[in-house]
């Protein structure tokens, strides 16, 4: 059995990340896990691999040139830019796992008790190909309906407008603005993303790696949203609604909004640093000065970060951080 993190330069959450694994995966030491590296610098590993012996790691292409980019953005040197995603090292480790896996990312931490093997077995016994560890779905149920499996899984399929990959591949893509005008004239059933995203979870799921696959599968095996949609239409349509999507009655997983490693996709606070936030909380975790499980199994509170970031910053620092979580969160209330 595998778990495979996806990091990028936020040991202080990967430790997190990791304890949660070794304290509520109850066949911990019988699972493969593997950090999936791609911008940590070394002296931040070497700590991760004291407290964790049994953790593999493997690096992207791409990650001696990330760090040097991170250092000369501290440095004042130049502004970090780098949008490249190391989808083939993602790629080719759960091409090398086991039949069952998860996938997850060092911001992500298990809050409750879960036992993988256990899952593994039911996941075969029921044809599951997803089953979410941490969405909560009741806000959606009028829409999206979803029935008891078991004891501790439901399951929910998709309700598809029409059964056609093609169409489907023009509303994801927004061919000739045709959603965009679909949507305007309201000719599209109300939140019809979300059926597709029944089919699909990263970090928080745990898949049948043939249908992770199938999911990433294209030429370049890019991790685009609207690509691993389509492909799970694609699967959908292929297996006549004999693969089941499914999600634990209780939450096992969740994640933090307070930091981000998607430096160049977005920026909510205009000119907010999330570099010098992260390499702040970086030092401090690497120096025993930050703890990794506060206020676990909840997010870091607020005045945790805050009070540390005005200290060893300046106040106004911390307040741009304190402005951009709370857009952070508001960004992603319809996720």
């Amino acid at each position: 059995m595998n778990i495979l993190i996806k990091s990028f330069y936020r040991p202080h959450l990967l430790d997190r990340c990791l304890r949660s694994i070794y304290e509520r995966v109850s066949d911990a030491k019988d699972i493969e896990i593997t950090v999936l590296d791609d911008g940590t610098p070394q002296k931040y590993l070497d700590k991760i691999k004291q407290k964790y012996p049994q953790v593999k790691f493997e690096f992207s292409k791409f990650r001696d040139e990330k760090i040097k980019k991170l250092d000369y953005h501290l440095q004042g040197i130049e502004q970090y830019h780098d949008v490249r995603i190391p989808t083939d090292l993602w790629y080719d480790a759960i091409a090398k796992s086991s039949d069952f896996l998860i996938i997850t990312e060092d911001d992500v931490w298990f809050v409750d008790d879960f036992n993988m093997h256990l899952y593994a077995q039911e996941m075969e016994k029921y044809n599951i190909h997803l089953l979410k560890l941490g969405r909560i779905l009741e806000k959606d149920s009028d829409i999206i309906p979803h029935h008891q499996l078991t004891d501790t899984i439901s399951y929910h399929q998709p309700h598809f407008i029409i059964r056609s990959k093609k169409f489907y591949g023009i509303l994801l893509n927004n061919t000739a603005h045709i959603r965009t005008f679909l949507e305007r004239c309201q000719l599209l059933p109300k939140r019809w993303v979300m059926q597709l995203w029944v089919m699909y979870d990263i970090p928080m799921g745990m898949y049948r790696k043939d249908y992770l696959l199938f999911l990433w599968k294209d030429k370049y095996k890019r991790v685009i949203e609207q690509l691993q949609l389509k492909n799970a239409v694609e699967w959908a349509f292929r297996h006549k609604g004999k693969s089941k999507y499914t999600l634990m009655t209780n939450r096992v997983m969740a994640t933090s909004y307070r930091s981000s490693a998607s430096f160049n996709a977005f920026n909510i606070e205009e000119n907010f640093d999330l570099i010098k936030f992260n390499h702040i909380l970086n030092e401090l975790w690497l120096n025993g000065q930050f703890d990794e499980y506060q206020n676990y199994p909840n997010d870091f509170s607020v005045d945790y970060i805050y009070n540390i970031l005005a200290e060893k910053e300046n106040t106004e620092f911390a307040e741009r951080w304190k402005k951009w979580t709370e857009s952070f969160i508001e960004m992603h209330k319809e996720s």
